[in-house]
């Protein structure tokens, strides 16, 4: 519970507060607002409502005294501008009127106003991403990163060549974040338009190939290497920003909290610097996925402008038909051929001879060359029906009886691994479903001295023994598992009655790898022991 006068009170206040001032901008009289606020802004003393409006007459806008009074009312009650009545040399009841207060912004206001002047009022200018600044942010992190190494942290060794570097970073940063902004900014503002004329849309295809093909790959390598300098001076994040703070001329402010201190002189700052340089959700990482997802957007409108451009479309077909009513001689029978529902009527040619009446018959009429593609492709029926669709119904049972058949075999190969016996050798597709599921079985995290996987409707169980060497055979080919027995079963069942008596007398192990070592070895000769697999040159061997 919020106490009135306590500090989060107060906090939450000064919130409201700021939340107000912003209301100006959007209000229905939101020009006169603004006018008034410029004025206050750029004034470095206290002005009366006279004085305000003699201002904005100067500046273009005539607003009368009692309009401005009500304007700073307003103002005054969303918190954009505070207000002083000098009393103390007051002699009249006329001096302590409202329009003989003095007005200034206020903190928040100047702050709004500065905001819409620079950000919203402004034209969105794109600059060139600074890959300049990019190339100094990653070498000053790398060579702070190659003079701490992964030593404990000591303030001892930062010195004066170490905080100038520090604050490079910081200062090559906001360029490079400014810049990177406004680029995604402009990038997103085409990319999201699907009416865009020809020349916004070259320029968004310029925009789409050179970032792509320079600024892209530049950020994400030099993220990746900002990132991973990064992670070697986390540790001394706290170090570098209090170092900064004690080398600042305005250290005593900064502490007493009268300031806040510059970039980099807090531990959250090159936590953000982190985050900006993260490869999965940085900056960087998320203007390369709107290059990707602007290019659709590219796409269509080059789409929509080709088919504008050309004689298929309706708007062109329109255009044509407005080109074609303009002419005086036949303009009429254009327009009733084009739009008349009639069938007697006919877009024609001049006629040779001259006895033929105005609308000849479509028999009678000039005979006119079918397109080679009409008459190969085209077909008869009635008007706006689509062709029919193909009948595919014997090659949809083709596909079935193809998928019943590889279902069959892999049923047969199943049956046959939970049949087999440990060690003992199997049909090559057998085998190879068994290998699938003893891959899944090795990539799996061990629970006590097992580890399971499943693959295609097939479980296998890794036992872990210490000693030994588990085989899966195949007839050319054959799988070496140290310490590890496989036993093949059905997901969510346990093996065989055959297979777990053949593992009788086995002791088990826990299993403490991450991942199972196996080795795939070619079958040229009889098996043999155990003892003897270990000194085979393996063909592939590695952790799965």
């Amino acid at each position: 519970m919020l106490v009135p006068g306590s500090e989060e009170s107060a906090a939450v206040d000064g919130v409201a507060d700021a939340r107000e001032v912003v209301g100006y901008l959007v209000r229905p009289e939101s020009s006169d607002y603004i006018a008034i606020m410029d004025v206050l802004e750029a004034s470095v003393t206290d002005l009366t409502v006279s004085e305000i409006a003699a201002a904005l007459t100067a500046a273009g806008v005539r607003l009368e005294a009692r309009l401005v009074e009500k304007r700073l009312d307003a103002l005054k009650g969303m918190g954009a501008v505070s207000v002083r009545s000098d009393t103390s040399h007051a002699r009249r009841y006329a001096e302590i009127l409202p329009r003989n207060w003095r007005y200034t912004a206020s903190p928040a206001g100047r702050h709004v106003q500065r905001f819409y002047r620079q950000v919203l009022a402004g034209t969105v200018t794109v600059r060139e991403v600074p890959i300049a600044s990019l190339s100094r942010i990653v070498s000053h992190l790398e060579r702070l990163a190659a003079a701490f190494g992964a030593g404990e942290p000591d303030a001892g060794l930062l010195d004066a060549t170490t905080l100038d570097a520090a604050g490079s970073v910081f200062t090559s940063h906001d360029d490079l974040d400014a810049a990177l902004v406004g680029a995604e900014d402009s990038l997103i503002g085409l990319a999201d338009r699907f009416d865009l004329d020809e020349e916004h849309t070259n320029d968004l295809k310029g925009l789409l190939v050179d970032y792509a093909t320079r600024v892209a790959a530049e950020l994400d390598s030099g993220s990746a290497r900002a990132a991973a300098a990064l992670a070697i001076l986390r540790p001394w994040f706290g170090l570098l920003a209090q170092a900064a703070v004690d080398a600042s001329q305005a250290r005593d402010l900064i502490a007493a909290g009268a300031l806040s201190a510059s970039r980099g002189g807090r531990a959250e700052d090159w936590d953000g610097l982190c985050a900006w340089f993260d490869a999965r959700t940085g900056r960087a990482s998320r203007f390369s996925l709107r290059l990707v997802r602007a290019l659709p957007g590219m796409h269509a409108n080059l789409r929509r402008l080709h088919s504008s451009a050309g004689t298929a479309s309706t708007r062109s077909r329109a255009l044509a038909l407005a080109r074609a009513v303009l002419t005086p001689e036949i303009g009429a029978q254009i327009f009733q051929a084009a739009v008349g529902d009639h069938s007697w009527r006919k877009l024609y040619g001049q006629a040779d001879e001259d006895d033929m009446g105005r609308n000849p018959s479509w028999r009678g009429g000039p005979q006119v060359p079918v397109p080679t593609l009409l008459r190969t492709a085209g077909r008869s029926g009635p008007r706006g029906r689509g062709a029919a669709p193909r009948d595919d119904t014997e090659a949809k049972a083709q596909v079935a009886e193809a998928r019943a058949r590889r279902q069959a075999r892999h049923q047969g190969a199943l049956a046959v691994v939970l049949a087999a016996l440990p060690g003992q050798q199997m049909d090559e597709a057998a085998a190879r479903a068994a290998l699938a599921a003893l891959m899944a079985a090795a990539r799996a995290v061990a629970t006590g001295p097992r580890r399971t996987g499943t693959s295609g409707g097939l479980a296998c169980t890794l036992v872990h023994t210490g000693s030994g060497t588990g085989m899966l055979n195949a007839p050319t080919w054959r799988v070496l598992l140290p310490g590890r027995i496989p036993l093949f079963h059905q997901p969510g069942q346990r093996p065989s009655a055959a297979a777990l008596a053949a593992l009788k007398g086995t002791t088990t192990t826990h299993d403490a790898s991450a991942r199972a070592t196996l080795r795939i070895t070619p079958r040229t000769g009889p098996d043999a022991p155990d003892n003897d697999t270990s000194r085979r040159i393996p063909q592939q061997e590695g952790a799965a």
